[in-house]
């Protein structure tokens, strides 16, 4: 079994301010057993004053082991 945080990231950065997440399995540690698969939660708003020539976000997530998973305070996204 393990515990892991994910991280999230929204390109471009410019429309980082217009996107919100309501749900994500982000806000909170998960815990996984061995070789276990699921399906996670993610709801968002993308605001409809998204500056000019953005077409297109793309949200990612990086996944680690929450014992050794990077400081998420300055993590927006």
């Amino acid at each position: 079994a393990a515990t892991g945080v994910a991280v999230p990231s929204v390109s471009p950065g410019s429309a980082l301010r217009h996107f919100r997440k309501t749900e994500c399995f982000c806000f909170a540690p998960q815990d996984f057993a061995a070789g276990e698969q699921r399906e996670l939660p993610v709801r968002f708003i993308v605001d409809r004053e998204l500056p000019a020539g953005v077409d297109r976000l793309t949200l990612s997530y990086a996944f680690y082991d929450a014992a050794r998973a990077p400081s998420t305070a300055d993590n927006r996204g």
